[in-house]
C-alpha cells in the first residue's frame, strides 16, 4: 500500500488569500474476532459507507476534470490499521449486504407508506453503487485509494498520535507523549512510503512545552484551535490567518490556527448549515423502532436495538413530528450552502489587508461529519470543491504546500488549549474520570521501566514479544475517545470496558515480564485481538529513548 511521495505542486499567484480544507479522519480501534459480529465494529462500517467511500468518490472525480481543489487529510493510525484489516475488510462486506437486505425488505413491506419505500429503493440503490465503488475501482483498498489521490497533488496526507491520545493530559510521564508521536510517525512512514510533515493533535489538545516533542518526533507542523493563538504570547500579528514558529531553534514548529468563523458555519448548534430543515435527520431511526422481526438479520445477535443508517425523516425543525425526508431538496440546499459558505470566506479574505504574504483561512473539521453526522455532508464538499474553482480570489491550498511557499510570521509561544467544551481539558477530564489517569501514568512509568530493563539483555523467553503486546495494550487504552465517551450515556459502558480490558491486559502482560506465567496461547489470543502496529518499535518507550 506504500505509495511515492506526494508531487509537489506549483499554484498559481494569490490574490485575497488562501483556502485550506482540513479533514480530521479518525475512528478508535475497534476489533473482535473473538465474536461473529460485533456491533461496535459498525462504527467503522457506517464511516467506510457514508464518509470514505463518498469522499474518494468526489476527490477522484476532481482529478479527472483537473480541479485546482487542493485537500489536506489526516488519517489516523488505528483508522489505517482497520481499513487494512482483512478480517475487517471481509466484515464490511457482510455488513454491507445485511443493509442491502435490510433495504430491500423496507422497500418491500407493504405496511410502510409509499414515501418510506421509495427512500429505501434510493438507500439500496445507493448501497448498490457504493458496494461497486469499492470492489470494482478501488479494489477494496482504500488505503491505496488516499495514496494514489495524495500522488495526484490534490491530497496532502497527515497523521495524528498513534491511538488519538489526549496528550494534555499524559504529560505527566513523557515517555507515554513521545510513544503516542512516534509510533503514529512510524506507521505512517509504513504505509505510505514516506514520512508525515504534519501532525493533527488530538482533539486540538496543546500544552505549552508541547512542540518540543512534536519537533523531536519529525514533524514540521501542526494545528491548533483559534485560542491557542490568539492568546499566544506574544499575540501574533495576523491572528489565527498566519502560521507562526512555536519553540526553540532546532526544536521549532509551525503553528496553524483554527479559523472561528468557519467552525461556527458547520458546528454551531443553532445556526450551522447541518441543522437546516432540509437536511436528513439523524437521531431518528428504523433500528430504533423495536421491530425485532425485521432487525434481526441486520444486527447482531443478542442487540434488539441500534441504528441502521436508513433513516427516513428530515431535520424539519424543533419538534418531534418529523416530515419525511426528501433527498433531492436537501442536494439542492447543500449546493446554497456551499456557496454561501465560500462567499463568507472571499469576504473576510477580502477584509485582511497583509502585505508581504496572502493571508490562509484554515477550516479544520471531523471528516466523519460529512456524510455521517451529516449527511449531504458530501454533496457539500463536492460543490464548494466546483465553487472554490471559479473564486480566483480565493485559492485552495494544503498546508504543507502554503507553508513551503510563505513560511511563517513570527515566533510565538501557543496557549494551552483544545476545541472541546470550554476549550481546554474538562472533556476528557471529568471529576469521576481522575482514576484514568493515574493509572495511565503508573502503566507508562512501569512500560519505560521494563523496556530499559530489557534493553541490555538477551530476548530470554520472547520478552521483546510480551513488551510489543503490552505497548499496544497501553496505546489503546490511552485512546481519548474511551474517556470522552465515559459518562456520555449511548456507547459509555462499552468505552469503558474497552478501556479497563486494555489496563487489564496490560497488567497481565507486566506481570509476565516480571516472572509471572503466560501461555503461549494466551499470547497468541491477545496479539490476534490487538492486532495494530506490527513493527512496534520499543526503543519509543524507553526512558533513554532517542529514537530518530
Amino acid at each position: 500500500m506504500a505509495g511515492g511521495r506526494r508531487a509537489r505542486v506549483t499554484v498559481p499567484g494569490h490574490h485575497h488569500g488562501h483556502f485550506a480544507l482540513l479533514l480530521h479522519a479518525h475512528l478508535p480501534f475497534v476489533r473482535h474476532p473473538e465474536h461473529p459480529r460485533h456491533l461496535e465494529e459498525h462504527w467503522l462500517f457506517e464511516a467506510v459507507t457514508d464518509v470514505y467511500l463518498p469522499l474518494l468518490g468526489l476527490l477522484r472525480a476532481a482529478v479527472a476534470r483537473g480541479s485546482r481543489f487542493r485537500l489536506t487529510l489526516s488519517l489516523s493510525p488505528t483508522l489505517l490499521c482497520m481499513l487494512a484489516d482483512p478480517l475487517l475488510a471481509g466484515r464490511y462486506l457482510d455488513y454491507l449486504d445485511r443493509l442491502a437486505r435490510l433495504a430491500g425488505r423496507l422497500t418491500g413491506d407493504p405496511r410502510s407508506e409509499p414515501g418510506r419505500r421509495s427512500l429505501a429503493c434510493f438507500y439500496g440503490e445507493r448501497l448498490e453503487r457504493l458496494r461497486a465503488f469499492y470492489l470494482d475501482e478501488l479494489g477494496g483498498d482504500l488505503i491505496a485509494a488516499f495514496a494514489a489521490l495524495e500522488a495526484s497533488g490534490l491530497v496532502e496526507l497527515m497523521t495524528t498520535a498513534a491511538t488519538h491520545g489526549y496528550l494534555p493530559l499524559l504529560r505527566s510521564q513523557p515517555t507515554a507523549v513521545r510513544a503516542q508521536l512516534r509510533v503514529a510517525r512510524d506507521h505512517f512512514r509504513a504505509t505510505f512510503g514516506h514520512a508525515p510533515e504534519g501532525l493533527w493533535l488530538p482533539e486540538c489538545g496543546y500544552y505549552p512545552g508541547l512542540e518540543h516533542a512534536v519537533a523531536q518526533a519529525g514533524y514540521r507542523y501542526l494545528v491548533l484551535d483559534a485560542h491557542g493563538l490568539q492568546q499566544a504570547s506574544p499575540p501574533p500579528r495576523h491572528g489565527v490567518y498566519a502560521p507562526c514558529t512555536a519553540g526553540e531553534t532546532g526544536k521549532a514548529i509551525a503553528v496553524f490556527g483554527r479559523d472561528p468563523d468557519s467552525a461556527q458555519a458547520l458546528w454551531c448548534p443553532t445556526t450551522g448549515y447541518p441543522g437546516h430543515p432540509l437536511y436528513r435527520e439523524y437521531h431518528w431511526d428504523p433500528g430504533y423502532e423495536g421491530d425485532s422481526d425485521l432487525l434481526a438479520d441486520f444486527l447482531p445477535p443478542g442487540v434488539k436495538a441500534a441504528p441502521t443508517g436508513l433513516k427516513f425523516h428530515r431535520v424539519t425543525g424543533r419538534t418531534d413530528a418529523k416530515a419525511p425526508y426528501e433527498p433531492a431538496a436537501a442536494l439542492d440546499q447543500a449546493e446554497r450552502d456551499a456557496q454561501r459558505f465560500v462567499a463568507a470566506r472571499r469576504r473576510l479574505l477580502g477584509s485582511l489587508s497583509f502585505t508581504a504574504r496572502p493571508p490562509i483561512i484554515v477550516a479544520p473539521y471531523d471528516a466523519e461529519l460529512f456524510g455521517h453526522w451529516w449527511f449531504e455532508g458530501p454533496a457539500f464538499i463536492d460543490a464548494l470543491i466546483r465553487c472554490l474553482d471559479t473564486a480566483r480570489d480565493m485559492q485552495p491550498v494544503t498546508l504543507g504546500e502554503h507553508l513551503h511557499r510563505h513560511g511563517t510570521a513570527g515566533e510565538i509561544r501557543p496557549a494551552t488549549s483544545s476545541w472541546g467544551e470550554q476549550g481546554y481539558n474538562g472533556a476528557w477530564l471529568r471529576p469521576d474520570m481522575g482514576w484514568v489517569y493515574l493509572q495511565l501514568h503508573q502503566a507508562a512509568g512501569e512500560l519505560a521501566a521494563l523496556v530499559n530493563g530489557r534493553q541490555q539483555m538477551p530476548d530470554r523467553d520472547g520478552a521483546s514479544r510480551l513488551l510489543r503486546q503490552a505497548a499496544r495494550s497501553l496505546l489503546l487504552a490511552q485512546s481519548s475517545d474511551w474517556t470522552f465517551h465515559l459518562g456520555r450515556g449511548a456507547g459509555s459502558d462499552y468505552c469503558e470496558s474497552r478501556l479497563r480490558d486494555q489496563l487489564a491486559r496490560f497488567r497481565f502482560l507486566a506481570g509476565a515480564l516480571r516472572g509471572g506465567r503466560i501461555r503461549d496461547e494466551q499470547l497468541a489470543a491477545l496479539e490476534r485481538m490487538d492486532n495494530l502496529f506490527p513493527d512496534l518499535d520499543l526503543r519509543h518507550f524507553g526512558c533513554t529513548s532517542q529514537g530518530g
